[in-house]
């Protein structure tokens, strides 16, 4: 569930990003932003998998 919501983030934020034509530095600033959120959540998920 939680795959399919940021799935659906990412598309809807990815459609803003191109329609508005935003910043170059807002949208580089929001593209490491969400690789960052997205290596935390890699990592919490194998550390969970390893866990159990």
């Amino acid at each position: 569930m939680i795959r399919l919501i940021a799935i659906v983030v990412l598309i809807v934020l990815a459609y803003f990003l191109l329609r508005y034509r935003t910043n170059e530095e807002i949208q580089k600033g929001i593209v490491v932003t969400l690789l960052g959120i997205f290596a935390v959540y890699t990592i919490v998920l194998v550390a969970s998998e390893l866990i159990k």
